[in-house]
């Protein structure tokens, strides 16, 4: 027998980061990414300097040079063993900035083709690389 639970809200599930995993300053796309699942919260609750990381390197990608927004993409080239997850949580960021401008959708067709290279054992710097000037040009 399968019994399917409704989704956790976000005003919920912040209540219970905050009051149970004494998470702060939760962003509405950590509260994205999470899905409404607790389980997802165990699992990516040591995240969340990271997800700031990106966050930060994200809003900034219109505003400054490339030498610049390459230097706040360092976070992607130092977690490599999550790098799935992170470019997952890049994806939320961009849809939700895609609301606004449609150039940013563009950019998660991107960060899906870098996913699919690292699958297929790609070099991971080069897919990184690749994929930074591939955003920052789309952007810019």
């Amino acid at each position: 027998m399968i019994i399917h639970f409704n989704k956790i809200t976000d005003e919920e599930m912040k209540k219970y980061l905050e009051e149970q995993q004494k998470m702060e300053n939760i962003s509405t796309n950590m509260l994205n990414i999470f899905g409404g699942s607790i389980a997802k919260v165990e699992y990516l609750k040591d995240k969340q300097e990271e997800y700031n990381n990106v966050d930060n390197m994200l809003e900034q990608i219109d505003k400054i040079d490339f030498i610049e927004f390459l230097k706040k993409s360092k976070i992607l080239y130092k977690a490599k063993d999550e790098i799935v997850d992170i470019l997952d949580y890049i994806n939320v960021v961009l849809l939700n900035k895609a609301k606004q401008n449609y150039k940013y959708a563009n950019c998660i067709n991107i960060v899906e083709d870098t996913k699919k290279h690292l699958k297929q054992n790609a070099n991971y710097d080069m897919s990184i690389d690749n994929m930074v000037f591939n955003m920052w040009e789309e952007i810019n």
